[in-house]
């Protein structure tokens, strides 16, 4: 720590992709790393870590590697005395992938918005944290992606979630006032604040949809009885998934559903009826269309050893009690209001000819 301010670019690369591999976001996700932090307390051999192509990359000298991470502020990574194994500092313990474990990582991971979306960088990111903070863990970049062909093309969104050591670090950051990127102030909320505030934007889109010159007409029609308004949705049916995030999209989750759980997954006569989740949210909430089908999936899950999506462990179990009554009261309003925003819509358009729009993508 003492060599802190001494360390050259080539270092600097070294640290991050060792505290990379070792960090809150990738470690829980590496299956062969995460096995291999079994074996020893921790330690992990420095002929096992020139495995990692990227760190082999930078360097294949044992020495160079650990003198590097020797001088790194964020004190992730111990060495070990012989200069042989490097482990995460068991003082910085890893998230267990449980409800706790979610929820006190979700109180030390901040959303931070204001960055330049073209020529941002992760490195460029990273040295500005590191050198302003040492508190702390790690950044994940926010990206969308659209197709070009067949390849999927990624953009930055200009946003990024900052994981911090303690949720004490956290706040202190979310509390600064002051704090600029480039002289450029940025917006600052909890993680969870984010998603909060997101699940409501949307809420309020769907609401609105649908409404504006014919408003009046709008709000008269949902006040007549219709007996199609009487929904009730099969309980017993909703899985939730958590331990979700980075870049895990419905595809992935509905894929891993068809192969080890034999979910069909046909869009027209398929089993899912909804999925709940945007893409870096920890947890997703599947409902299907048939009374306690979720019930044999969830026991499924829980009998696996492992089921991972893109190198994240994710744990399935089955939405009940007050928990499913709240999120089956959410789904029946939903359902309510795309009804009425359809019906109103095709009166406007006059027969409809207008309705061959494509799917419509969910952000």
């Amino acid at each position: 720590m003492a060599d802190a301010e001494n360390i050259s670019p080539e270092e600097k690369k070294i640290i991050r992709q060792v505290e990379y591999y070792f960090g809150d976001f990738n470690l829980p996700r590496d299956k062969f790393l995460n096995e291999e932090t079994k074996i020893d307390e921790g330690w992990v051999t420095m002929e096992t870590m020139m495995k990692f192509k990227r760190l082999a990359d930078l360097s294949e000298d044992n020495a160079v590697i650990t003198a590097a991470i020797k001088k790194s502020k964020a004190g992730l990574i111990a060495v070990s005395e012989d200069g042989l194994r490097i482990r995460r500092d068991p003082a910085i313990p890893l998230p267990e992938n449980t409800e706790e474990s979610r929820k006190l990582l979700e109180e030390r991971t901040v959303y931070a918005k204001g960055f330049d979306k073209e020529n941002s960088t992760l490195d460029e990111l990273l040295d500005h944290f590191n050198d302003t903070n040492p508190n702390v863990v790690s950044i994940q970049m926010r990206n969308w992606s659209d197709k070009k062909g067949k390849e999927k093309v990624w953009h930055f969104k200009g946003s990024v979630f900052i994981t911090f050591k303690s949720g004490e670090a956290a706040t202190e950051f979310v509390e600064n006032k002051n704090f600029k990127y480039k002289d450029h102030p940025l917006d600052i909320k909890f993680q969870k604040t984010y998603f909060e505030e997101k699940a409501k934007e949307n809420e309020a889109r769907k609401k609105g949809k649908g409404k504006g010159r014919d408003t009046v007409k709008a709000e008269v029609k949902e006040e007549k009885v219709d007996p199609r308004d009487d929904i009730t949705l099969p309980k017993g049916a909703t899985l939730m998934l958590t331990g979700l995030g980075g870049e895990i999209t419905r595809e992935d989750i509905k894929d891993v559903l068809k192969d080890k759980f034999a979910v069909n997954i046909d869009k027209d006569g398929g089993d899912i009826a909804f999925v709940t989740y945007e893409k870096g949210a920890p947890e997703a909430k599947i409902r299907f269309k048939v009374e306690n089908f979720a019930k044999p999936v969830a026991e499924k899950w829980v009998g696996m050893d492992k089921v991972v999506i893109q190198g994240a462990t994710i744990v399935g179990s089955l939405l009940e009690g007050d928990e499913e009554e709240k999120f089956l009261a959410e789904s029946v309003q939903d359902l309510k209001n795309r009804r009425n925003k359809n019906r109103t819509g095709h009166k406007r358009r006059g027969g409809g000819h207008h309705g061959h729009g494509g799917k419509r993508g969910r952000r």
